[in-house]
């Protein structure tokens, strides 16, 4: 029973560990991709918009070409960050919910199944407590009551079985 409940404890720890493992998994991969994003958003407004710059300013002017080339590399770099923030666990982790799940229910019995052997020892170690006050207030009554009764209870019956094969 014991075994059990620490079972159940090393199963659950296990699945919390593996749960937590996971999420962090998940907010590396999230903050690599931000992290690429910046660098995307730095490199991009410093190569590419000078580049785009130089070539935009011929046809468009100096202030367009800058607003262009600046707004596809926010584009560029809003893409990136919804891919990062729309990233999700794999299904890996729906089943370390249920492994812990199961693991939560199995110790919650074991502890049911603890608690009712406690309180069943409890009424024995009561009943032994009374039984051993009665033999100490009265032990001839007590040795009747429990002795001489049930004897004489097995005399009449033997009697009465021998009598019906008769």
């Amino acid at each position: 029973m014991i075994d059990n409940l620490l079972r159940d404890l090393q199963v659950l720890r296990k699945a919390d560990l593996l749960i937590g493992k996971i999420w962090l998994n998940l907010l590396l991969r999230r903050f690599g991709l931000v992290a690429l994003a910046g660098l995307i958003a730095v490199f991009g407004l410093g190569m590419a918009n000078v580049a785009g710059f130089y070539g935009l300013q011929a046809s468009v002017g100096a202030v367009w070409a800058a607003t262009i080339i600046a707004l596809i590399d926010l584009a560029i770099a809003a893409v990136v960050l919804l891919v990062a923030v729309r990233s999700q666990p794999g299904p890996e982790l729906e089943l370390a919910f249920e492994i812990r799940k199961m693991a939560v229910d199995s110790i919650q019995a074991d502890a049911r199944d603890v608690k009712l052997t406690i309180d069943a020892l409890g009424l024995e170690m009561k009943d032994l407590k009374a039984n051993v006050t009665q033999l100490i207030r009265s032990p001839l009554d007590t040795a009747a009551q429990k002795l001489l009764i049930p004897a004489a209870l097995s005399i009449v019956r033997g009697f009465r079985s021998t009598k019906e094969r008769a």
